[in-house]
């Protein structure tokens, strides 16, 4: 199978917060790149939702994300944007 990947991932246990609508709900970052982020969430997302992804290692941070692949309880996030204004609230 070929990498199609354009950036070095991280592995990583950080934890995070997925956004969706008024909820919150808990996640693992499993490993992080520059284009993306593979999340352990119990929530079950589907490929092409969106949603928010927010992180604090050191900077308080939110990703605006696309799901790209679930292989649950693992989801594969595209971002397609980040927030570093730090008024995420958690």
């Amino acid at each position: 199978m070929p990498n199609h990947r354009r950036h070095k991932r991280l592995d990583c246990e950080d934890h995070c917060y997925l956004h969706l609508g008024d909820s919150f709900y808990s996640g693992l970052v499993k490993n992080i790149s520059m284009g993306g982020s593979l999340v352990r969430f119990s929530y079950p997302l589907a490929v092409g939702d969106n949603c928010r992804v927010s992180m604090n290692s050191g900077l308080l941070c939110e990703f605006i994300c696309e799901v790209v692949r679930v292989e649950s309880p693992h989801v594969a996030l595209r971002f397609i944007d980040i927030d570093t204004s730090g008024e995420v609230v958690k």
